[in-house]
């Protein structure tokens, strides 16, 4: 038990080391263990306190897990988390009751991170603010973009190989509350509905801060219609304002 405790500790030791080397180099946009701190903290609170959305959503906001094939995994994996921690502490218990206790300790902090997830996405639509149109993904990932950045919108779907393989894009932001994970292991994912190409590359976020440049947003959401919609009349509104300013 001695040797996995310190294997472990060693191992995170190097994950951190490496994330803080990557900050120093500017490819991480903060601190990765203020960063750490803060998304862990909020996984927990949403896992306890805020299961409960607020009633009063505003108006130009679209869910990300509604009709999402995310909640039926989302049960399945955390049924699998229970059964599989209580089978392995009873049996570690007759075997090594300090690794019986460590792997149960293990299992309720994926089970809470399972739960902290769910609701954060849950409670992290997708907004529109203004002109500005934000994609929070949870603690996973965010997008930041004004309407001025869109050069189109188009339908969208999946693709894939002649083997039948998908094919994962670069360079893209994927507003999903489907665990990318288990799209690029698995194959799994929501039907992809739309795509927003920019006119210049926009800065994504990822989870430990991690800067990725993308040229398109492709939507997943069941509300990606009314979304489209929303956006195409902001954008034709701020055409018009500015024609109307240009001929002034």
């Amino acid at each position: 038990m001695l040797y996995s405790v310190v294997f472990l500790a060693a191992a995170m030791n190097g994950f951190l080391i490496l994330l803080f080397i990557r900050y120093k180099q500017g490819k991480l946009i903060r601190n990765p263990f203020k960063t750490i701190l803060i998304k862990e903290g909020s996984i927990l609170f949403y896992a306890f306190f805020r299961w409960k959305r607020k009633k009063n959503k505003p108006a130009e906001s679209f869910c990300l897990h509604k009709n999402s094939g995310y909640f039926f995994l989302f049960l399945a994996l955390l049924h699998e988390q229970v059964i599989e921690m209580v089978i392995f502490h009873i049996y570690l218990h007759h075997e090594d009751p300090a690794f019986a206790y460590i792997f149960t300790a293990l299992h309720l902090y994926s089970i809470l991170y399972m739960l902290g997830d769910y609701n954060w996405v849950r409670n992290s639509p997708v907004r529109l603010n203004h002109n500005r149109v934000e994609m929070k993904i949870g603690a996973r990932r965010e997008l930041v973009f004004n309407l001025e950045d869109i050069a189109t919108i188009d339908k969208a779907s999946i693709q894939y190989r002649k083997s039948g393989e998908m094919i994962h894009e670069k360079q893209v932001f994927h507003a999903t509350g489907f665990p990318r994970i288990l799209t690029l292991i698995f194959g799994m994912s929501d039907p992809l509905k739309y795509e927003i190409v920019f006119h210049e590359p926009q800065q994504a976020i990822g989870y430990f801060g991690t800067k990725k440049t993308v040229t398109k947003a492709l939507l997943y959401l069941d509300q990606s219609d009314g979304l489209v919609r929303l956006l195409q009349t902001q954008r034709a509104e701020l055409g018009n304002k500015a024609g109307g300013t240009s001929v002034s």
